[in-house]
């Protein structure tokens, strides 16, 4: 069985999204044999390592049979095996039938093999709106032309030809896209590009374009996607270092984060069961510039990528990727201190209640609502929520989100995998590298974090937030030095923004200049009333000031509120000098009743 067999096309994403959904099921997770069991054989399988899943192989790595050992007289593997497909079966029949995709073992072999649920995949979304975002068509089509190397040095040839090759295998395995094969596109390699020619003889709707430009061992890789009449609808930026040895994994990276920003969000295009109307095309350049802004920016530029999502509603009242955008802006405006927090959340579950309506079976619906439920401190309703997102298939920020919420939640080992999976999805988005850091923080991995200042840029600059926690993280293993140096400098980065002068003054107290800090927190009036940023940050820094009975009063007053940030309260370290007083501990009970 070849692996185009075995996986049908389903992206890896996808499949590990699954698993994780089976091993965290009730039936699974009391069986951690058979949880080994399975994702030993998945993993090898994604890894093309199929040819390996013998019975040997698996009693020795998953059963730790120790040789001399002889299958023929211990049946562990054939019996475990009955049982993982007995398992399997009763999960696909309960908490699992509407899971899209199916993870199964065939009587006599050891290989998974992965297929869609094509009743949820056909019968799980409503009829397409006729509001002129979606036209009759299955799917999207594109073609990807041959990268441009603009440097004409080797790492920048090889890039070019690689980032064409593995876009296009990515883009065929993307739900909702088709693409025109490379022999078929491959005679305009040589010829000028007359977009709508090319478009109409390759009976495509997209064209993918885009350059590489290189100077020794630093690659900036700029990607487009064009209208069929020639228009620019999309361009992203890549900047890496690399050398011969990573280039391979770097351009693979670089076509899944491209993917991940440009495709199809709409169900029903995901479903090949409508294609995009001229009216989704008309908002798509707003949407995109607004989802970069929203990754990218500062929190001040929360603001502008609101306004154009807002700007969009406008124009497509309808169109729920639009709202997500709306929900996601006024969960990272709480999630960065903004203060009260209160009606920026209210904003943000309008707006997600708003994408559940418009397209449910879109895989970022649920996770916005999710964020929301999170925020409000609704443990169970926000697992809820992130799970039904997983179930709909694999995406970054869900991936992401979860991970967080995981973490808050003390469950470090279920949010590394989700961490690390948005990590491979696009390592290069900000919100990932600020996610990674902050997930490194809460889970005390200092010695790992604090090695990322030094590491190469091999996915572009370290946003400021991403360095801050960096700094937390040298100050925990004795780096006082190099964490003031980190604070001092990002400083002039930082924009003057409360939130970050907060947290600043705040590394800068902890490495022991207390006489700096305590300036920034005068200057700013950091800890005035009514408070310019969140109580909980006020406590934060009160508390690395030495004022503990300031910090507990604060927090105190953040719980009575219900203020979205103390969801961090159970895990972040910077509580720890506190932690075992009886009046942290209540509050953290009103946080987590349970």
């Amino acid at each position: 069985m070849n692996e185009k067999a075995i996986t049908e096309n389903i992206p890896e994403n996808e499949i590990r999204t699954q698993l994780a959904l089976i091993l965290q099921s009730d039936l699974f997770a009391q069986s951690d044999r058979l949880g080994r069991f399975l994702r030993f054989t998945v993993e090898n399988v994604l890894a093309g390592n199929a040819h390996i899943l013998k019975e040997y192989v698996i009693g020795t790595e998953v059963y730790d049979r120790k040789t001399p050992y002889h299958p023929s007289q211990d049946s562990i593997v054939r019996t475990e095996a009955r049982r993982l497909r007995a398992k399997l079966k009763e999960y696909y029949e309960s908490s699992g039938k509407d899971d899209r995709i199916f993870i199964y073992l065939r009587p006599g072999t050891y290989v998974p093999v992965f297929r869609r649920n094509e009743n949820v995949s056909i019968n799980g979304s409503k009829p397409a709106p006729a509001n002129g975002l979606l036209a009759e068509g299955e799917g999207v089509s594109v073609a990807v032309l041959p990268f441009a190397d603009l440097s004409g040095q080797p790492l920048s040839t090889m890039c070019a030809q690689g980032i064409t090759d593995e876009l296009i295998h990515a883009f065929v395995r993307t739900e909702g896209i088709k693409v025109a094969s490379a022999t078929s596109v491959a005679k305009f390699a040589t010829t000028p590009r007359d977009i709508p020619s090319l478009a109409s003889e390759l009976g495509v709707q997209f064209v993918i374009e885009g350059s590489v430009r290189g100077e020794n061992n630093r690659l900036r890789i700029t990607s487009r996607v064009l209208n069929a009449d020639g228009f620019q609808l999309n361009s992203q930026r890549f900047e890496t270092e690399v050398n011969s040895e990573s280039i391979f994994q770097i351009q693979e990276q670089i076509a899944r984060a491209f993917i991940s920003r440009a495709r199809p969000e709409q169900s029903h295009i995901r479903y090949r069961k409508a294609t995009a109307g001229t009216l989704m095309l008309s908002v798509y350049p707003l949407i995109v510039q607004a989802e970069a802004l929203l990754d990218e920016g500062s929190a001040l530029d929360l603001q502008s990528a609101l306004a154009k999502f807002q700007q969009a509603e406008q124009l497509a009242p309808d169109f729920a990727r639009i709202f997500c955008g709306i929900s996601q802006c006024h969960v990272e405006m709480v999630l960065r201190g903004i203060y009260p927090s209160s009606v920026a959340l209210a904003e943000a579950q309008s707006a997600a209640l708003k994408a559940v309506e418009l397209d449910p079976n879109m895989i970022e619906s649920y996770s916005c609502l999710g964020c929301v439920q999170a925020l409000q401190w609704k443990w169970e309703e926000a697992e809820t929520s992130f799970k039904r997102a997983l179930q709909q298939g694999s995406h970054v920020g869900v991936a992401r989100q979860y991970a967080l919420f995981l973490a808050a939640m003390r469950r470090f080992d279920e949010a590394s995998y989700y961490v690390e999976m948005a990590q491979r999805i696009d390592p290069f988005s900000y919100r990932q590298k600020i996610t990674g850091a902050k997930f490194l923080f809460l889970s005390r991995r200092y010695e790992e974090g604090a090695k990322l200042a030094s590491s190469p840029l091999i996915y572009g600059p370290m946003p400021v937030e991403a360095q801050l926690y960096i700094a937390f993280m040298n100050t925990r293993i004795g780096n006082k030095a190099e964490a003031k140096r980190i604070a001092e400098n990002i400083r002039p980065d930082s924009g003057a923004q409360l939130p970050m002068m907060a947290g600043i003054a705040e590394a800068l107290a902890i490495t022991g200049d207390k006489e700096h800090a305590s300036r920034l927190t005068a200057d700013f009036k950091l800890l005035s009333s009514p408070p310019p940023i969140s109580q909980f940050r006020q406590a934060l820094l009160a508390l690395s000031l030495g004022d503990s009975p300031t910090a507990l009063s604060l927090l105190q007053a953040a719980a009575e509120v219900k203020e979205a940030e103390l969801l961090w309260i159970a895990v972040d370290p910077r509580f720890d000098s506190i932690r075992e007083e009886l009046a942290f501990k209540r509050i953290v009970s009103k946080v987590f009743p349970d």
